[in-house]
């Protein structure tokens, strides 16, 4: 479980493979000077926001060192989150959503192969 700080006050815990993909799209919308909302569940049920902006201190701290591969599908759906109203918001649901976006290409990667 990797850590997203941003500011001095917020840490958002991630598993690793989210928060790269989260992390990506965190610094595209950063690069091109304009501001993202962040929403996100706290272990006891609280939600969060912050909006982040080009100006606040942001420290990405992975669990472990393995590479990471992005995924195209998962940057996509965070992007346009990360573009609409709401905002970004990472809350458990969504978590589970990009994981399932992951096991159907695998599911349907297999079947076309005739593996598993």
């Amino acid at each position: 479980m990797g850590s997203l700080h941003l500011g001095r006050l917020v840490r958002v815990e991630l598993p690793d493979d989210v928060l790269a993909h989260v992390h990506a799209v965190i610094l595209a919308k950063l690069r091109v000077h304009e501001p993202i909302l962040l929403g996100w569940t706290q272990p006891d049920g609280r939600h969060e926001e912050v909006l982040v902006n080009p100006s606040m201190p942001i420290v990405i701290t992975y669990d472990n060192d393995e590479e990471r591969r992005l995924d195209r599908r998962w940057l996509e759906r965070l992007m346009a989150s990360a573009n609409s109203v709401r905002g970004l918001q990472l809350r458990p649901e969504v978590v589970d959503a990009l994981r399932s976006i992951t096991e159907e290409a695998a599911d349907a990667g297999g079947a076309a192969t005739g593996g598993a």
